[in-house]
């Protein structure tokens, strides 16, 4: 797939027809050039927008609302809409379409949606409070296109599962016409809200560094500040906090080591008994 860096020859200068697949999702990606035009119309699906590049204004009826690079947006099905670019920027929008019947009734994704539009009203763009935040809400839409373009088994369920994590993230993570990603301290505090329920999954410094937008050692100086311990002692922390958990939940010595996030067993212990002062088995005997 090609970067938005490699798009001259893909650049449009009007809408293009969406194919919707039966499974009621497809995403768009819209290159437009200087002389891009798009007439205000009605679509019988709904968009949620990425601002890839450029600046522009959607124009609805009751006025425009400015977007530019990194800003997100909701538009509901058959509202009367078009996007205006700026000749000097021209934008690039990934769009994922999504089918009116997938947000009607109340499937997982209805329901989501229906928080997304309270959330999010049309007239404000939608902004994420991190660069933390906003790695994995671009992360969200590069990854389904990948799935689309790749078109590999079940790839509609794993863009839909993908759609309703990216809604998820957005609820949390983001903010109706804020100012933005709010600088090295904002996304610090994004990965320590990530971490409250994300500790089991693989943790590498180096790519968090890199979603936060920062280098390996500001990335470590300002974690250090912000929480008061370096980031394997706060994972550590939150992992044994919830084996300890598991561990009453099941009585199970393995599967609280796994399900917490490590997975060494031996490794598992030693951290255990450094953290509570006894192993795990003693730790159920006394409980």
């Amino acid at each position: 797939m090609k970067t938005m860096n490699e798009i001259g020859a893909k650049r449009r200068v009007v809408p293009v027809e969406v194919p919707m697949p039966e499974s009621g999702i497809y995403i768009l990606e819209s290159h437009h050039d200087a002389s891009f035009h798009m007439p205000m119309g009605v679509w019988p699906f709904h968009k949620l927008c990425w601002v890839g590049i450029g600046r522009g204004l959607l124009v609805l009826e009751a006025g425009s609302v400015p977007l530019k690079r990194n800003d997100f947006v909701l538009v509901p099905a058959n509202l009367p809409h078009r996007f205006a670019d700026d000749p000097s920027e021209p934008m690039a929008l990934v769009i994922a379409c999504v089918a009116n019947e997938l947000v009607e009734g109340r499937g997982t994704l209805a329901q989501l949606y229906s928080k997304l539009r309270d959330a999010f009203p049309v007239n404000f763009p939608i902004r994420a409070r991190s660069s933390f935040h906003l790695n994995g809400f671009r992360d969200a839409f590069h990854s389904m296109l990948r799935e689309q373009s790749r078109a590999a088994l079940g790839f509609e369920a794993l863009i839909q599962g993908t759609l309703i994590q990216l809604m998820v993230g957005l609820l949390r993570g983001a903010e109706s016409g804020g100012l933005g990603a709010s600088g090295a301290q904002g996304a610090i505090n994004g990965l320590i809200d990530y971490l409250e329920t994300g500790f089991d999954k693989a943790i590498v410094l180096d790519e968090l560094a890199t979603q936060c937008g920062l280098s390996k050692r500001h990335f470590t100086q300002l974690f250090k500040e912000a929480t008061g311990c370096s980031l394997v002692d706060y994972v550590n922390r939150k992992r044994i906090e919830y084996a300890k958990e598991r561990l009453r939940g099941t009585g199970h010595i393995a599967y609280a080591c796994y399900e917490s996030g490590f997975s060494d067993i031996s490794y598992f212990y030693r951290i255990f008994k450094r953290y509570v002062g006894c192993t795990p088995k003693a730790y159920l005997e006394n409980e």
